[in-house]
């Protein structure tokens, strides 16, 4: 870039030019990157929600994909060791949960055939606070209050580890509704797996 003796009219030379476009077209790039990475997600339309609402989404799929069982018991066991949430406030573990249930149900299983157990320990048991306990101890409402209560709506058998609790100085009284109290989850993993109840894998 420079000026002319004659004109002093600005002269801009065309490598200066490439570079500042080159530069302007970065900065759209920029832009438009942090436009989609801070662009509220909401969720999939597609999903389906047909027995816990708001939580556990489900995809409907191809008639010919296998099937679980309609006539079948279904036994299944889902343990929490921690109390983590996720961006919508809610335990990821619990929101497993939420999903067999409506899977199951989109598959057209009867209620009355999937037997799940939820079963607490570790720092997991936080999660099962009553929301008295839990604003007590992280000066807000337990964010799964909601969920808890649609999982018990549905027959979910909910369990604490008495250990767990009792090393945080809670009792029964401090637990949700509906929660059951364990000697231990030691006890009661044994005890309900030699009921048939197989744990749920963690999803990835």
């Amino acid at each position: 870039m420079f000026y002319t003796p004659s004109s002093s009219r600005l002269i801009v030379s065309p490598a200066r030019r490439m570079l500042w476009l080159v530069g302007a077209a970065l900065l759209l790039l920029c832009c438009a990157a942090v436009a989609v990475a801070f662009r509220p997600s909401g969720p999939d339309p597609r999903l389906a929600f047909p027995r816990i609402q708001g939580a556990g989404g489900v995809l409907p799929v191809d008639p010919s994909a296998e099937l679980p069982s309609t006539t079948a018991v279904h036994k299944l066991l889902v343990d929490i060791d921690n109390d983590s949430s996720s961006r919508r406030g809610i335990n990821a573990r619990l929101n497993t949960a939420a999903k067999i249930l409506n899977l199951y149900a989109l598959a057209g299983v009867p209620a009355d055939k999937v037997h799940m157990v939820i079963l607490f320990y570790g720092e997991g048991v936080n999660l099962a606070l009553s929301d008295e306990a839990y604003r007590e101890k992280y000066h807000h409402s337990n964010p799964n209050t909601a969920l808890l209560t649609q999982l018990r709506r549905a027959d979910v058998k909910m369990v604490a580890c008495g250990q767990a609790l009792g090393h945080q100085s809670f009792t029964l009284a401090d637990v949700h509704p509906g929660v059951k109290l364990a000697l231990s989850a030691l006890t009661a993993r044994e005890e309900l797996q030699a009921a048939g109840y197989g744990t749920v894998p963690k999803e990835q």
